[in-house]
């Protein structure tokens, strides 16, 4: 687990494996319901490229939730739009969301407190019913980075312009999602 804290709110993230859903709406709630005043956001890990990716979203999330851009009714939502792009809710939970077939996840939780996250995440594990593990939020495999590539809409031709000398493949399809990321910040 990654803890972090990032203006007024304490950020933590966990990665899953092997994770079985039968319904993300109600496995959502049912965390949620359990988090004592803790936004939490559960997302595919295959769309997220590494802590950096995470971090970056959640730093531009709060500085506009708590700031005069919300966009959204709660920070695990704006936290949403950051970390996909996208403008609209509907679009970034279509990209994001959990689904049935979705088995490599990111929670993802935000509190005003340092709140021990100790039994919610044994409690995520539960509902989860998968293995903790942070390195499916990395970069490092050459599935992962066709699946970044083929979820952010990053062709061959961008990815060889937006090389930087000495950079791995890797390091700059992160850096790619990372700044559609940033570029909802500028366009606020």
């Amino acid at each position: 687990m990654i803890t972090e804290r990032i203006g007024p709110y304490f950020i933590w993230i966990q990665g899953f494996r092997n994770a079985e859903i039968a319904d993300s709406e109600k496995a959502l709630r049912e965390l949620r319901e359990s988090s004592n005043g803790i936004e939490l956001q559960l997302l595919r890990a295959d769309r997220i490229a590494g802590i950096e990716h995470l971090l970056f979203a959640a730093r531009n999330a709060v500085d506009s939730f708590t700031g005069k851009d919300r966009r959204a009714k709660h920070l695990s939502m704006e936290f949403l739009l950051f970390t996909s792009g996208e403008h609209q809710i509907v679009e970034a939970i279509k990209f994001l969301g959990v689904s049935e077939s979705s088995t490599e996840l990111a929670l993802v939780g935000f509190s005003e407190d340092n709140t021990d996250s100790r039994v919610l995440i044994q409690r995520a594990t539960d509902v989860l019913r998968g293995i903790l593990d942070d390195s499916v939020l990395d970069v490092e495999t050459q599935k992962k980075q066709e699946d970044l590539k083929n979820g952010y809409a990053i062709s061959v031709k961008l990815l060889n312009a937006s090389r930087m000398p000495g950079e791995t493949e890797s390091g700059v399809v992160k850096r790619l999602v990372i700044e559609r990321s940033a570029l909802l910040v500028l366009e606020n």
